[in-house]
């Protein structure tokens, strides 16, 4: 339900699935496929979510597979956490916070739509500060080997092989859609 002077619109699962043109069942599958939180029947879909559902669906529309869409979204999950953008939000679909701004473009991360523009960049001052308390872990993730710049171009690498199969799998959409409109009285 909406608050006073609340700007997010959430959403029950129903009508979440209704916005979403999916059934139930194949909302449900997605979120266990994608290891995404899902509410019980008390809490409610925010916009955030319902973005990013939207995003999953376009991909799959295109034929992307599910494992490659997770495998990218792992990997953007991971280089939020080097980012420490986990520890600004209490919330359990963290990584979802940004999914809901209407802003899409070259520097935003294709899943989460998270601007890396200040934060993936030579020379450019991360703001990985953490704020957030966390379990100490026995190495750092530096000592690991782990690196944001890293992380950023494995997914950069998927994104790209995404981005091209979208791109070929335009036409066929098209002459589907071409299709059907020759097709109807």
């Amino acid at each position: 339900m909406e608050k006073k002077g609340d700007t997010k619109r959430h959403r029950k699962f129903q009508e979440f699935c209704q916005l979403l043109g999916k059934s139930a069942p194949y909302v449900h599958n997605l979120q266990s496929k994608l290891g995404l939180y899902i509410s019980d029947k008390t809490e409610d879909y925010s916009d955030g979510y319902l973005a990013f559902m939207q995003t999953v669906i376009a991909l799959r529309t295109f034929s992307i597979p599910v494992d490659d869409i997770c495998q990218l979204f792992e990997t953007e999950k991971k280089l939020l956490k080097l980012l420490k953008v986990d520890s600004l939000s209490h919330s359990k679909t963290w990584y979802l916070d940004a999914c809901s701004l209407s802003l899409r473009d070259g520097n935003r991360l294709l899943m989460t739509n998270y601007d890396m523009d200040h934060h993936i960049k030579p020379n450019a001052v991360q703001s990985n500060l953490d704020f957030g308390a966390k379990e100490a872990e026995l190495f750092s993730g530096h000592e690991m080997g782990e690196d944001a710049n890293r992380v950023y171009n494995v997914y950069a690498r998927q994104r790209d092989e995404i981005m091209e199969r979208v791109k070929s799998e335009t036409v066929v959409l098209e002459r589907a859609l071409d299709w059907l409109i020759s097709i109807s009285p």
